[in-house]
């Protein structure tokens, strides 16, 4: 709908300048956590996706962010978030 009113280059900064407010915040919070994870020694879920998206769909430089760069390495070597990535289902519309 942003593409619309908008055009396709405006709508990219916005959610560039949108998630990368929201990733500051994140990295904010979890700045002084030492575990291997967000939450602890076992994988969240609700961060991995939303990393990911952050870099591939909207291209954002995840240097700003260096916890949750850690994070992002941590997440990559799982079997499960790979296996679950949109491009590996079955039904994905490339």
């Amino acid at each position: 709908h942003l593409k619309e009113k908008v055009g396709p280059e405006e709508s990219l900064s916005f959610a560039q300048l949108n998630t990368e407010k929201g990733l500051l915040a994140l990295e904010m919070l979890l700045k002084d956590f030492a575990s291997r994870y967000a939450t602890g020694d076992e994988a969240d879920v609700f961060l991995a996706p939303q990393i990911v998206v952050s870099t591939t769909r909207f291209n954002i430089n995840m240097s700003k962010f260096p916890t949750l760069s850690r994070l992002h390495e941590s997440y990559k070597i799982l079997p499960e978030l790979e296996a679950s990535s949109p491009e590996r289902q079955p039904d994905a519309v490339h």
